[in-house]
């Protein structure tokens, strides 16, 4: 019998129950959710008990357990925890987004939508390849966290743009969410709204399409040379009602987001919300 891919969560909130469900739902090959850490004690025994799991102490404890790390914490702790466990020699899956720029350590009400976008990009883009040197160094895999619904659809469009040598279009609109965790709302802890948390699902499915696209038409992949995002800050508003919608510290949430993208190259990078 085949062995079993052993899997270690990091973090106990909402990212970690979808995880864990979908771990029991793989199909040939076998994996096996062993344990779970998290900084809320009370949280991750609560989690394992229900599931019948090992909590642990720390990161450090769940290491030797484990062949994958399950990074479900918000973006603030992926770098650390990422790098930590290709250290260890684990293969990591990474909830998005990847990373980010978080802020000076030493400032602890960092509001990025009033931060300079330069320096956050180049912060941004560091904090990546660190993690991505990281993994090449312990020559194990990292793999980000995908939705079921965008794959699904990706997969019928991924049918149909050869048979019909198709083209896809761009697409924007509205992303109206309400996150379950106060830290979704802080910059500080997760970088920051709607064009981070929610636009990166379709931003990822559009640019895996334009790949296909050019691999139908030209035999070689379409790749973005940039793409821009604008976002509407509500919560910047004095007269908005939240309606329990909204922690009352979530000052920078984004509500709204539009991506574009501009000709092609072979490389891609996304830019921070512009200042309003």
């Amino acid at each position: 019998m085949e062995k079993a891919i052993r899997v270690g969560i990091v973090g106990s909130g909402n990212a970690a129950i979808f995880h864990y469900a979908s771990y029991l739902r793989v199909t040939g090959f076998p994996v096996k959710v062993v344990g779970v850490t998290s900084l809320d004690k009370a949280q991750c025994k609560d989690f394992a008990k229900r599931r019948g799991i090992q909590a642990y102490d720390s990161l450090s404890r769940l290491l030797p357990q484990v062949d994958l790390i399950d990074n479900c914490t918000p973006g603030y702790a992926h770098e650390p925890v990422c790098v930590a466990a290709f250290k260890a020699g684990k293969h990591v899956v990474v909830e998005k987004p990847f990373t980010g720029y978080y802020g000076p350590s030493d400032d602890e009400g960092f509001e990025g939508n009033r931060f300079p976008k330069k320096k956050m990009l180049k912060e941004a883009l560091a904090s990546a390849r660190r993690i991505i040197a990281a993994a090449l160094k312990a020559k194990r895999n990292s793999a980000m966290q995908r939705t079921g619904f965008t794959r699904l659809r990706c997969r019928k469009r991924r049918r149909f743009l050869p048979r019909a040598k198709a083209r896809s279009s761009g697409r924007s609109g509205s992303v109206p969410f309400r996150e379950p965790l106060p830290a979704y709302g802080i910059w500080k802890l997760s970088g920051g709204g709607s064009i981070v948390g929610k636009s990166c699902h379709p931003l990822s499915a559009i640019l895996y399409l334009k790949q296909i696209e050019g691999m139908t038409h030209q035999g070689k992949a379409i790749r973005p040379k940039t793409v821009s995002a604008r976002t509407h800050e509500i919560t910047r508003n004095p007269v908005l009602r939240t309606k329990d919608f909204l922690e009352p510290t979530t000052t920078t949430l984004r509500t709204t987001a539009r991506c574009t993208w501009s000709s092609t190259t072979a490389w891609w990078r996304m830019f921070s919300p512009l200042k309003s």
